[in-house]
């Protein structure tokens, strides 16, 4: 936590696009901050709010799954999509854009999740 507990943790659920932008925390290092939240967007009807702290969102990989039988009769396997919840902390700006935007990936077409720090 950051701002001398002075903070909370909230997290909201919004469709893709977001239309937020991300960036490298100034002060503290490893932290990606929302330094911008476009108006009437799904980020502002989510309530992401500038200057949230971005410590974990839903990411999509693709994996290959192969059944025992296709092994045996040497198959490749099918791919499948997996989500899960990516802490974002200390992780390279780059890895955690590409995360965000994998959400794409998800077949279902869930909405995003982000959980947000955010100075009281």
């Amino acid at each position: 936590m950051w701002n001398a507990g002075k903070s909370h943790i909230t997290a909201v659920q919004a469709d893709l696009p977001l239309g937020i932008l991300l960036g490298e925390h100034e002060a503290i290092p490893g932290a990606i901050r929302v330094d911008e939240v476009a108006a009437e967007t799904n980020g502002d009807s989510a309530g992401v709010q500038e200057g949230d702290i971005l410590r974990a969102c839903t990411a999509c990989q693709q994996t290959m799954e192969t059944p025992t039988w296709q092994l045996l009769a040497g198959g490749i396997g099918q791919p499948k999509t997996k989500r899960f919840l990516l802490s974002t902390d200390g992780r390279p700006f780059e890895e955690v854009m590409e995360a965000v935007s994998s959400n794409r990936m998800d077949p279902e077409g869930r909405p995003v999740w982000l959980v947000l720090e955010r100075s009281e």
